[in-house]
């Protein structure tokens, strides 16, 4: 759906650079794991930059499980967006340490960049600290494009 060259996938983009005011510059498939000191959300959808904004937005699921027993699910759709420059800081760290940091357990500034023999045996995601005073973390499916598309 999200191929650049399927007409659903460009009325797609169209729509979401008319509303936003720019041109598309990246996109990936992403997880939004969850925000430090709040509650683990595991929500898939796209991340993408616009101009100088990261935005962020799931779609609803199919559920198979809620349509065999005929049962309605409430959905409730998460879209947000920030600014690159709002960004203080942008690094790979452990799903471990992401989850703690969401939990409370760990703060935001304590978490320490993956490097080494730890990038292959351990799942990674990425911490963007916002200046504000709070992380997001992602699982980012093109992850080393969005990190240079962030930078540039």
């Amino acid at each position: 759906m999200f191929e650049r060259n399927n007409v659903d996938a460009q009325k797609f983009w169209a729509e979401r650079e008319k509303e936003k005011g720019g041109k598309v510059r990246f996109f990936t498939f992403a997880t939004l794991i969850g925000k430090s000191h709040d509650a683990a959300v595991n929500l898939g959808g796209l991340l993408y930059i616009i101009d100088n904004t990261v935005i962020f937005e799931d779609f609803e699921k199919d559920n198979w499980i809620y349509k065999i027993m005929n049962r309605k699910r409430s959905y409730e759709k998460t879209e947000f967006d920030l600014k690159v420059d709002d960004i203080a800081e942008i690094k790979l760290v452990s799903k471990n340490a992401a989850l703690n940091c969401i939990s409370g357990i760990l703060p935001d500034t304590a978490t320490k960049p993956l490097g080494g023999l730890t990038l292959l045996f351990t799942q990674k995601v990425f911490q963007l600290r916002l200046k504000s005073g709070y992380s997001l973390f992602f699982e980012i499916m093109n992850a080393k494009e969005f990190e240079e598309s962030i930078k540039s």
